[in-house]
């Protein structure tokens, strides 16, 4: 491969997966000839755990983070996912979401909260790795320092205890009874057959996080899902000054080389104070829906936040142009 080639490459793959130019020279340069930029995991059980992944992703989203749900850059191989965190607070609240722990419901009912059956099996100096037991799974979480690391997990497991509950995780090698039996009742929302068949978008964006800051040009991120995994909503919030780069994002989510097999169904535009601006995006076999919701909203700015929102700006402020999308008018974007 030509210097040239490699280069080109480089730069869609950073795009997509908002990794640093240097780094992803490097995962290009060993990559295999004709190997997906992209690749999708290798084992259906890797797939399903990084589905559970980006749910408990857009569950934990509390706070205010530089990149979207403090996600730097992701780093996917077919084996498993690197996930660069960008601080010790992004650290606190995505740890609080994927490790599994017991925790007490409304209902005087114990729950297992977070990544069933997952355990940190592997430390370094800037990151732990999470496996779920007896699944050829890999979750590897770096960027603060191995003493953040401790210090968060120590803080997560004294709060759940506090509480009346149990750090699933720190039971080592083994289920704990809860565990076993949330389960052999089949509880995890993977078990549903819907959530099977739409995995694999979960799973997709999360390799593909990069695209909602290196394309698009949100101030925050959130979202959820419905109808049992089947359909996915992305909020993007943006200032009232940033232009909002829909047809960028759907190109690069669409590219039918690095991106998923969705296909435009309908978009609406954005009404301040009317009414939020939709992108609806299928798949083929309508397994699965991504609708992207488009709002401008001026987020108070506390002295406590001012720094923070600064680096959004900043981030923002790289990525420029705007192309229309195509005109569609006989087509919802409500499904």
């Amino acid at each position: 491969m030509s210097a040239t080639q490699t280069s080109s490459r480089a730069r869609t793959y950073a795009l997509y997966t908002g990794a640093p130019r240097q780094l992803a020279c490097e995962v290009v340069a060993g990559l295999p000839r004709r190997a997906p930029l992209i690749p999708a995991p290798a084992h259906h059980e890797q797939l399903l755990l990084e589905s559970e992944v980006f749910y408990w992703v857009l569950g934990s989203q509390r706070n205010f983070f530089e990149f979207p749900f403090g996600i730097q850059y992701v780093q996917p191989t077919a084996d498993g996912i690197r996930l660069h965190l960008e601080s010790n607070a992004s650290l606190d609240s995505l740890l609080a979401g994927l490790l599994p722990g017991r925790v007490s419901v409304g209902s005087g009912d114990d729950e297992v909260h977070g990544l069933n059956g997952c355990r940190i099996t592997a430390r370094s100096e800037r990151g732990i790795e999470l496996r779920r037991l007896g699944q050829p799974t890999s979750i590897r979480l770096t960027g603060p320092s191995r003493r953040a690391f401790q210090k968060a997990e120590a803080a997560l497991a004294e709060r759940i205890r506090d509480h009346g509950g149990e750090a699933s995780w720190l039971a080592g090698g083994t289920w704990t009874a809860h565990e076993r039996r949330w389960e052999d009742e089949r509880q995890p929302l993977p078990y549903e057959s819907t959530w099977r068949d739409a995995a694999w978008l979960p799973s997709g964006l999360l390799r593909r996080l990069g695209l909602l800051h290196t394309v698009a040009v949100p101030q925050v991120v959130t979202g959820h899902e419905s109808r049992l995994g089947e359909w996915w909503v992305l909020e993007l919030d943006h200032d009232a000054d940033t232009g909002l780069r829909r047809a960028e994002l759907v190109q690069a989510l669409t590219d039918p080389e690095h991106g998923l097999p969705l296909e435009l169904r309908g978009h609406r535009d954005l009404t301040p104070g009317k009414s939020l601006g939709l992108i609806l995006l299928k798949s083929p076999d309508n397994t699965a829906t991504l609708q992207l919701r488009y709002d401008r909203f001026d987020y108070p700015v506390k002295p406590e936040r001012a720094e923070m929102f600064a680096a959004i700006r900043r981030r923002i402020s790289t990525v420029t142009g705007e192309a229309p999308l195509p005109a569609m008018p006989d087509c919802s974007a409500t499904g």
